[in-house]
């Protein structure tokens, strides 16, 4: 019942003593109260704490591999690397006027390889996997969409697309009266 406020005491009293400790005396009291006090100068009563040195750890150097003559390092992707993969369409925070469908389509760069596959998930209506770069979606309502994509490579590898949300909205005709 009262532990969500002892334990935020508990860890503003933590986080308001760690400067302390990083001082080279620490001090410890209880005043009239009994409230425990902690400060890097002596008062009245207070017990000088000795705290054990910091454990550190120092990285050890990485070697990196001698570059044998005539050796250059590659500037363009390997072959089965993708430079781009992202949707393409619809773009995000793009809003579409009394549409009922939508199609989605995928930028990939280079062109999707032999054996990989897409994937293309619309709120929770799926297409796929397969290899098919754009993907049309019936049926949607009004209001907020989020389009996600990704990637499965035969190798093994999965590229995610940042997600995209669209919007639909319908325009209402005014009776007359």
């Amino acid at each position: 019942m009262y532990r969500t406020p002892i334990r935020l005491l508990l860890l503003l009293l933590t986080l308001a003593a760690m400067p302390l400790v990083c001082a080279d005396s620490l001090y410890k009291w209880v005043d009239a109260q009994g409230n425990v006090h902690y400060s890097d100068k002596p008062q009245p009563g207070a017990t000088k704490l000795h705290l054990p040195k910091p454990t550190t750890y120092a990285a050890p150097d990485v070697a990196m591999p001698a570059a044998t003559a005539g050796s250059e390092t590659p500037k363009t992707p390997s072959a089965g690397a993708y430079s781009n993969f992202e949707i393409a369409s619809p773009a995000a925070d793009e809003t579409f006027w009394n549409v009922q469908s939508v199609t989605v389509t995928l930028a990939i760069e280079p062109a999707l390889h032999s054996g990989d596959t897409v994937t293309i998930t619309l709120d929770d209506k799926t297409q796929g996997p397969g290899t098919s770069v754009s993907a049309t979606f019936d049926g949607l309502d009004r209001g907020a969409h989020e389009v996600h994509a990704t990637l499965q490579q035969a190798g093994g590898g999965t590229l995610i697309a940042k997600p995209v949300t669209f919007y639909i909205q319908r325009g209402t005709r005014k009776g007359v009266h």
